[in-house]
């Protein structure tokens, strides 16, 4: 995350200026400059993210990231070690410069400037302002659009622009105060809520922007691994969708935008209620963004959002004696038995969710988002949500026919057209067909030469045990494509597509979401016996 503006205003808000960040998915984004081209012939018998050369090069790389100086050397671009000093050595560092000496108000302003001019944001809107002087640069129409292209141009940077040479352990701070400081502090929670309280309420966020940009190349890996997986090595259109995709992800950069943010948060006084932050969007977009060929595009408008994230107040620092106790045995049968005794399918799966919380020791951060509608989306969206679609439905269909062929409940009659080859001299292959194609009787005259050769060198129930594996692998293979094909039709899934795409853009109202975020206990509780509270 890149932040070059923060203005701390004490008992008033807080200011936070353009923030960037750059999302990396770990060894494989990080060598994917190892990739091999793949071709574009419909016919190659490739899954573009399966056993490639991405997750080759990432394995064999894998273990830079078990190494910390490895590790450190991709983040910071170079730099691979840090020397650990004392928190004293970086106080008595300090420098003190008097504001009415002319010479170090000159050193002060130059150490600002020079800290301005080499942050990355400035950087990377330095060259994207020069491409965009260029004939195929960038082509910006407002500010949004110069955010995005900075986001790209940021993905290309080490994740840790200025490394420091020196640093100061966590650790070291945690035990700079003396411990019966720390004893007496951790005695009185109600001193840190009353502090927390204060400071929220008197520290409004307000937040000009967050810009965050991926990889597409990451999203398609992960398509390949959660959705493909081998099915596009046995499926040509499985394989033509999933290239189609492919070129729209692979080359890009993916931004998604938020603009004029205001966050709050409630810390409460009273441990019977929990603390809750609000944040609000002001507008949200999402760009996709082709450095190499100097393009950039909005993909999806939204007219603004809310979230609101509820925490339980025991997670607070300090106080961990307000943590509900350790399931036993007999309260784990307890809520077992709610279960069988719910009434009603949503009251059953909340129990169920209750016990698995149980056995699990963990408590939940509620989550809840709404989107403001109306939502507009790029073509190109619509065309890649399409595919996805399509691709998802076949992978589906297949699976059950499969399934079912296996188990034997689906008959197999000649539903459509397959080919099946028979062991014949000439190696001659022939179509299975119904009643009446225009060379099917030279086929079959063919085939009867075959049997009447056989007859002579006594193979005959051979060939009619071959016949019959081929006839039945044949059938089997044109129901399937026969349902498949019958089944997922490209017309329809982008009519559909569309259809809903125009309805959410001209909708009102909000579309929301709840969730969960699980905590685990088990940190909390092993930190043994500790003094007891004076002002809980």
């Amino acid at each position: 995350m890149y932040a070059d503006e923060v203005n701390i205003q004490l008992f008033r808000r807080v200011e936070i200026g353009d923030v960037f960040g750059s999302v990396k998915g770990g060894a494989t984004e990080l060598f994917f400059g190892d990739v091999d081209d793949q071709g574009d012939n419909a016919d190659e018998n490739i899954a573009f993210l399966g056993e490639t050369p991405l997750l080759r090069a990432a394995t064999a790389k894998s273990e830079d990231f078990k190494d910390r100086p490895k590790l450190r050397t991709s983040l910071t671009g170079g730099v691979s070690w840090m020397e650990d000093i004392p928190a004293k050595a970086v106080l008595e560092s300090v420098k003190t410069l008097t504001p009415d000496d002319d010479k170090a108000e000159k050193q002060y302003l130059a150490m600002l400037k020079e800290i301005r001019t080499t942050s990355t944001v400035y950087q990377s809107r330095q060259q994207v302002n020069l491409d965009a002087k260029g004939e195929n640069g960038f082509t910006l129409e407002n500010e949004k659009d110069m955010r995005a292209a900075i986001c790209a141009e940021l993905h290309k940077l080490p994740s840790i622009a200025h490394p420091p040479p020196r640093s100061v352990r966590v650790t070291t701070l945690q035990g700079i105060s003396p411990p019966h400081v720390r004893r007496f502090l951790h005695r009185l929670p109600f001193l840190l809520r009353l502090l927390l309280t204060t400071l929220s309420y008197s520290h409004l966020i307000n937040i000009k922007s967050i810009n965050v940009a991926g990889s597409g190349l990451f999203t398609a890996a992960v398509l390949q691994s959660k959705v493909f997986k081998h099915y596009a090595s046995d499926n040509a259109e499985i394989r033509r969708l999933e290239r189609k995709m492919k070129t729209w992800l692979a080359d890009a950069n993916f931004c998604l935008q938020l603009t004029d943010i205001s966050g709050m948060s409630q810390v409460p006084l009273s441990t019977a209620f929990d603390v809750i932050a609000y944040l609000k969007f002001n507008d949200i977009m999402a760009y996709r963004t082709v450095p190499e060929k100097s393009t950039i595009a909005q993909v999806v408008r939204l007219g603004g959002a809310d979230a609101t994230v509820t925490i339980p107040s025991f997670l607070l620092p300090h106080h961990e004696h307000l943590l509900p106790p350790e399931p036993t045995p007999e309260v784990t049968k307890e809520l077992a038995d709610e279960i069988d005794g719910a009434d009603g399918v949503p009251k059953t799966i909340q129990a169920e969710r209750d016990l698995e919380k149980a056995h699990k020791d963990e408590v939940a951060i509620t989550l809840s988002v709404h989107a403001s509608l109306p939502a507009a989306f790029d073509q190109s969206l619509l065309n890649f949500v399409a595919a996805l679609v399509k691709a998802t439905k076949i992978i589906e269909l297949e699976k059950e026919v499969d399934d079912a062929a296996e188990k034997g409940g689906v008959d197999t009659p000649f539903t459509s057209p397959t080919y099946s080859t028979f062991p014949t001299d000439d190696d001659a292959s022939i179509k299975s067909s119904g009643s009446g194609s225009g060379d099917g009787n030279s086929r079959l005259k063919g085939f009867a030469r075959n049997i009447r050769q056989n007859l002579k060198d006594g193979t005959t129930g051979q060939s009619i045990k071959e016949l019959a594996k081929d006839l039945h692998q044949s059938t089997k293979d044109g129901m399937k494509k026969a349902l498949v094909g019958g089944m997922v039709n490209d017309r329809w899934i982008a009519k559909m597509v569309g259809k809903v795409a125009a309805k959410l853009q001209q909708a009102q109202g909000d579309l929301g979401y709840s969730g969960e975020i699980t905590v685990p206990l088990g940190p909390y509780r092993s930190r043994g016996e500790l003094p007891s509270k004076l002002l809980p």
